[in-house]
């Protein structure tokens, strides 16, 4: 009986002992403690080994290290291929520690899947080099054709050397499916303030504003879409072969798409950035390719502020003033593409001009000219937010981060498009270093799936990357890559269009349902459900009288019957306004009738539903909220005699602009300069309407 006794608690020791090593049993990793050495693992460029001291492992007796990096991504690599399972989520762990006082340490998969490859964060953290952290996080496993290499590998975003121990990728086993669900809505747990949703028109305005079509097309993307930022192409050049051979029409045409917006929706926002700069201010002479010119042993970042200044006074010259309320001063400035681009590093080296100085520059010059009533500038606008960090860190050494506005990026190097959650780990990290601390704006200004036609995935997808960007970055706004395309460059367009006909992609439809009954200005508040299937984004305005919910299931399968719970709010006993919208792979904002919170309310599965609810109770409310009437020029709720003698009072004169409130707004929303026959023909259609709550014989327009 002793021996046995003995014999059970070797076994149980030596079985700890191995766990603590090797890792648990359902681990994908081959040696993921490196007790067996370098087995399983190689180099990712650099150089590998295992140590046993200096420093000490995390457990066991061994840990890898790479060292002589010259590339970030460069690392400790094992290959995954045909360990994991398509369609399944792992939990992707380990302890690291860096050489360096501070590095972001990623555990990233490289996924090379029918001939693209495509890089995803399965986990990441802060570390240094005083102790072992450990991060985790998790990654999916999709496929769009053939996977032919899986890598598993850890990378950091400095060159310094990384130490990984006891690594893991453990399949979770996901909670059942369940037909009914609850969630609570909680409107008293209020978030970050929304600055909008956005989507790009930078190529193909010349197409746009001269089809025959563009007055449909004008109202389907600025009246009924709910748009609230329109990011636009700035292309002025001096050179005498204008920008890339446009000689000023993308300029043109996009004041003249801004101008037919602003008439459908005249609180649109504009983002104004370029993909390059003029020619003549390259390093290769063309806007393709290349960095700053450089100058007698200097970058040319007095003239690149001088020619943003200039850009500035072109568009708001007449005709069809345009001032952006937001610039960015380079698109994805840390990519070098053969097409329109101008690359900058964080700092400037021999090769590349700074985005730091280059900033600065602008800054200098467009602030020399506008002072105060310069547009908000945002930065950096990077491939990803874990991109943007360098540039960010650049600019406040350089004294700049109280010049920025909001700390913008895209999604592209963050992960994987198919798989949304694999950012998160990435995003709440981001969120907690760079959003809290600067307590700046967090704007994710563009996504797409490259390389495939919009279809329905891309929106459901599109839709799951929205909720996540939103809920675990804080991100205040969520632009979609482009709002539509011409015939022949369909990648990524919510609507393509030809000379005679055009199509409204899946993607529109979801993008609407967080689009159309939001406003810049309210809040994200918070939710919580036990389904697995469901992602729930809510809002609210600031007088607490508008709502919105927007409930995606992802599922491919089971529908959820959902019984949703509002919390912080209570229902008056008339709603002036309650509706729910639904869009699937066959409905396309399908009215479903009102919402009853004592009903459970189907959710069908890859379906996306929103709740709207309106309890404006004043004027005011309706005002604040956006809603008001586009020729009630004294704010009244009302179009009448009153707003005809603030046009009579201002007439023919041809002084306003944004200064003098567009001549106490009756030069609005034309915003030609005058008060004319224009405004008059715009104030017409409008005559004796009204949407004021308190009066029961005025159409309410919310």
């Amino acid at each position: 009986m002793l021996k046995k006794s003995v014999f059970t608690m070797v076994f149980i020791i030596l079985a700890l002992s191995l766990g603590k090593s090797y890792g648990d049993v359902n681990n994908v990793l081959t040696n993921p403690g490196f007790e067996s050495q370098t087995t399983g693992w190689s180099a990712f460029g650099g150089s590998f080994t295992t140590v046993t001291s200096s420093p000490s492992p995390h457990s066991g007796s061994r840990s890898g290290r790479a060292y002589s990096r010259t590339a970030t991504w460069n690392g400790i690599l094992q290959s995954v291929l045909n360990k994991m399972t398509v369609g399944q989520t792992y939990n992707v762990s380990g302890w690291v520690r860096t050489a360096s006082p501070s590095a972001t340490i990623m555990l990233t998969f490289a996924k090379t899947d029918g001939g693209t490859t495509y890089y995803a964060q399965g986990a990441t953290g802060a570390a240094n080099n005083t102790s072992w952290t450990y991060i985790s996080g998790s990654y999916t496993l999709t496929a769009n054709g053939t996977i032919t290499t899986l890598n598993f590998y850890v990378e950091s975003s400095d060159l310094n050397d990384i130490y990984l121990d006891d690594a893991n990728i453990i399949q979770q086993t996901p909670p059942p499916s369940d037909a009914n669900a609850t969630a609570d809505v909680n409107f008293g747990a209020v978030f970050q303030r929304i600055e909008g949703f956005g989507a790009a028109g930078v190529y193909d305005p010349p197409n746009l504003t001269s089809n025959s079509q563009s007055e449909t097309l004008y109202d389907l993307m600025f009246r009924d879409l709910g748009l609230d930022i329109l990011r636009i192409r700035n292309t002025y050049s001096t050179d005498s072969g204008g920008y890339g051979g446009d000689n000023g029409s993308n300029m043109t045409a996009t004041k003249t798409m801004v101008a037919a917006a602003k008439l459908r929706n005249p609180a649109l926002k504009t983002e104004l950035v370029p993909w390059s700069p003029q020619a003549s201010l390259k390093s290769t002479g063309s806007v393709n390719a290349g960095t700053l010119a450089n100058s007698g042993g200097a970058y040319v970042y007095s003239a690149y502020g001088t020619w943003w200044a200039d850009s500035l006074d072109a568009f708001a010259a007449e005709p069809n003033m345009l001032i952006p309320d937001y610039i960015s001063i380079q698109n994805e400035p840390d990519w070098e593409p053969n097409y329109d681009g101008c690359k900058f590093l964080a700092t400037e080296s021999s090769s590349y001009a700074g985005y730091d100085q280059a900033f600065k520059a602008v800054y200098d010059a467009i602030y020399a000219r506008q002072g105060s009533n310069m547009p908000k500038m945002i930065a950096p606008e990077t491939m990803g937010f874990g991109n943007s960090e360098a540039y960010i860190n650049a600019l406040n050494n350089l004294g700049q981060i109280n010049r920025i506005y909001g700390f913008s990026h895209h999604l592209y190097s963050d992960g994987d498009y198919t798989n949304p959650d694999g950012m998160i780990s990435g995003m709440e990290s981001y969120a907690s270093t760079y959003g809290n601390y600067y307590n700046k704006p967090l704007i994710m200004t563009e996504y797409v799936q490259n390389g495939v036609t919009p279809n329905f995935d891309m929106a459901l997808l599109m839709a799951w990357h929205i909720h996540n960007t939103l809920v675990h970055e804080g991100a205040t706004s969520f632009y979609w890559w482009t709002l539509f395309r011409y015939s022949g460059n369909s990648t990524g367009g919510m609507i393509n269009f030809s000379s005679s006909s055009y199509t409204i992609r899946d993607i529109y439809w979801f993008f609407k349902h967080y689009a159309f009954f939001t406003n810049p200005g309210w809040y994200r508040v918070g939710t919580t459900t036990a389904s697995s299937d469901l992602r729930i984004t809510a809002f609210r305005d600031v007088t607490d009288s508008n709502m919105a919910i927007v409930i995606l299931n992802k599922s491919t399968a089971t529908d959820v019957n959902l019984t949703l719970s509002l919390d912080g709010f209570t229902p008056p006993e008339n709603w002036l306004t309650n509706e729910i919208y639904r869009s699937s792979s066959t409905e396309h904002w399908a009215y479903l009738g009102t919402f009853d919170p004592c009903q459970s309310l189907m959710i069908p599965a890859q379906s996306i539903t929103t709740i709207h609810i309106a309890t404006f109770q004043t004027c005011a409310d309706v005002q604040n909220n956006s809603h008001g009437l586009y020729e009630d020029l004294n704010g009244d709720c009302y179009v009448d005699f009153y707003d005809l003698q603030i046009i009579a009072d201002n007439w023919l004169r041809n002084d306003c602009n944004g200064l003098n409130d567009w001549c106490n707004w009756a030069d609005w929303p034309s915003m030609n300069g005058s008060v004319d026959f224009i405004d008059l023909s715009n104030f017409a259609p409008e005559w004796m309407q009204c949407n004021n709550p308190l009066d029961p014989n005025c159409t309410h327009n919310w």
